[in-house]
This record gives structure tokens, C-alpha cells and sequence, in this order.
């Protein structure tokens, strides 16, 4: 946070400058037509509440709640849907959904893209050669991790898809070298944030078309992203590693 919070001072007056039509406000913006606030935060709770139901008795190892095992697929569009009934918007979920099914095509082909190098990688004998390139540098293994992170979210450009194909491929590596679970988990979700920023994934565009920026500019972003994430996961690894 510290890094951030420095990084965006020192570049808070560089890239383009603001246009007024990047301000121009919405036409609910007067606030004649917006849900109350409840309303408004019922769909993101029932969607957590749902959705935390499983590790929550995992967790408090209650036996009822974790033979609750719900997907995000169906949780997510139930959650929408009662969101929109307590918005009193219920004769709007056609309309609601044609438009996020317009803004998420995108997003959706991106990660189908990121899922098939994913395959790609785990299918090929990369891992083992990166695992036999520490053995042989001299590096510590407990490295693995972050490493690890690092290379498979820049692959897939997806901080969650990096997660899942960094424990698919490494993960009896990395106990091997004797890391514990919980620094493990720690470090590769660390790593993972360190370059899963890059044009093929969906985490560039959405947030180049939320802040009206072009190719080049949103680029430009690309280091400050890196630094922020090397913090981060220095700071796992002097945590949990040393």
C-alpha cells in the first residue's frame, strides 16, 4: 500500500490530462432515479454471503455448512437477479443482463485465449525445466513460489489463472523444498500479481477503457503495476521464506 500510495503521487502529473467528457456525469447522477443504499449493496452480499458459506465451516469446522458447496456460475446471476427485484428494477433484468453480457464478451474471449496457453504450458515440460533451473543455479528452492507465480500469471495475464496453473504445475515442488502450505499459497499468490497486468489479459482493458486511456498510455502503466506488485511480493517472501 505504502508503494502504491508513492508510486501514484510521483506519476500523479504524468500521462494525459483529464478531459471534460471523461467527467461528464450519467443521467441518474442527480439521484432522482438511484436504489437506496441497502438496495444497492444487496446483491454483492448475497453473492459473498453464499459463496462464504463453504470455507466459513471449513474454517469453524461446522459439518452442515460445508457439504454447502455453491459455484460462482449460478450465484453470481441469482445474485443479480434478487439484487434487481430489491431495487424494485425486476422488469429491467433482460436489459440489465444484454448489457453485461455486451461489456464481459471481451473479457470472456480474453480469458479463453489465456485459458488455452494455460493448457498449453501445463501440458508441455516447462515446469519441470524451470524446477530443474533452480536445482541447478544454486537459487533457494522456497524461490519457486514467487518465480513461479511470476511466470504462469504472465502467461495466462490473469492473476487467478496464473494462481490455479502455478499450484497445478509446482505446487509438489515447491513442498518439496520445504515451504510450508500457508507461505506457499502467500508467496505464488504474490508472485502472481507482479506482471498479470500485461495487453493479453483482461485486467489491461478493463481498466484502459474505465479510465478512457489508448494502447500506448495504458502501457505506460505497465512498470508502476510491476513495482507494486515486486513489493508485495518481496514483502511474502521476506515474511515467509527467512
Amino acid at each position: 500500500l505504502a508503494i502504491t500510495v508513492l508510486l501514484a503521487t510521483l506519476i500523479r502529473h504524468k500521462g494525459s490530462r483529464i478531459d471534460s467528457s471523461d467527467l461528464l456525469e450519467s443521467s441518474h447522477s442527480n439521484g432522482k432515479n438511484l436504489p437506496s443504499l441497502l438496495a444497492s449493496l444487496s446483491t454483492p452480499i448475497i453473492a459473498i454471503v453464499l459463496l462464504l458459506i463453504n470455507p466459513i465451516g471449513s474454517l469453524l469446522r461446522i459439518s452442515w455448512m460445508t457439504k454447502i458447496n455453491l459455484d460462482a456460475m449460478y450465484v453470481l446471476p441469482f445474485a443479480a437477479v434478487v439484487g434487481s427485484l430489491f431495487m424494485n428494477d425486476g422488469n429491467k433484468i433482460l436489459k440489465f443482463a444484454k448489457s453485461g453480457v455486451a461489456r464481459m464478451t471481451d473479457v470472456v474471449l480474453i480469458l479463453i485465449g489465456a485459458g488455452a496457453i494455460g493448457a498449453t504450458i501445463t501440458s508441455s515440460n516447462l515446469p519441470n525445466e524451470i524446477i530443474n533451473l533452480i536445482k541447478s543455479s544454486g537459487v533457494s528452492g522456497v524461490l519457486l513460489a514467487p518465480i513461479s507465480g511470476i511466470l504462469m500469471a504472465a502467461a495466462a495475464a490473469s492473476t487467478s489463472t496464473g494462481v490455479i496453473l502455478a499450484t497445478g504445475s509446482f505446487s509438489k515442488a515447491i513442498l518439496a523444498f520445504g515451504v510450508s502450505p500457508l507461505a506457499a499459497a502467500a508467496m505464488v499468490h504474490t508472485g502472481a500479481i507482479v506482471i498479470d497486468h500485461l495487453p493479453h489479459g483482461n485486467y489491461f482493458h478493463v481498466t484502459a477503457n474505465a479510465m478512457h486511456m489508448d494502447i500506448k498510455e495504458r502501457s505506460t502503466a505497465i512498470l508502476y503495476e510491476s513495482l507494486v506488485g515486486l513489493s508485495a511480493a518481496a514483502t511474502a517472501v521476506l515474511m515467509f521464506a527467512f
